[in-house]
């Protein structure tokens, strides 16, 4: 009987220091962030969402945005004036915020685009005459 205690109180003990993280141990932590001035791509872009999937008619809406140093971005989506913050995750720029249409809806923006310096594209959800689509977004940098 005193040997089953004993048995049972090492496997609590070995299965307590398995469970425990070690120090150097970090688990999932999430990925840093790199600032948009560190990356260059603070400057003016323009380019197109096209609706991917579409029914008859392919939407299409013009893209017009500024990425500041300080990690922000507005500009235009279609009609939409839209706003966010901008940053970089893992050569990928990220950009979120919301797009306010002219009859006073806000659309949420949530972009995640490939590319270089000079050019990023991506397939994205997007929204077409009220319903949120997939889109494919190109943009082209055009100024500094």
């Amino acid at each position: 009987m005193a040997r089953n205690s004993m048995v049972t109180a090492v496997l609590a003990v070995v299965l307590a220091g398995c469970a425990h993280a070690s120090a150097g141990s970090a688990g999932v932590q999430p990925e840093p962030s790199a600032s948009i001035a560190e990356s260059s791509l603070a400057g003016h872009w323009q380019g197109t969402a096209w609706e991917t999937g579409a029914h008859l008619i392919q939407g299409a809406a013009p893209i017009d945005v500024r990425l500041a140093d300080d990690g922000t971005w507005r500009g235009t989506i279609g009609k939409a004036s839209a706003a966010g913050t901008a940053r970089m995750r893992k050569g990928r720029l990220v950009l979120t915020g919301t797009a306010r249409t002219p009859d006073g809806r806000h659309d949420p923006v949530s972009y995640v685009l490939g590319g270089d310096s000079t050019r990023r594209w991506g397939e994205v959800v997007a929204t077409f005459s009220g319903r949120p689509t997939h889109a494919e977004i190109s943009l082209q940098k055009t100024s500094s």
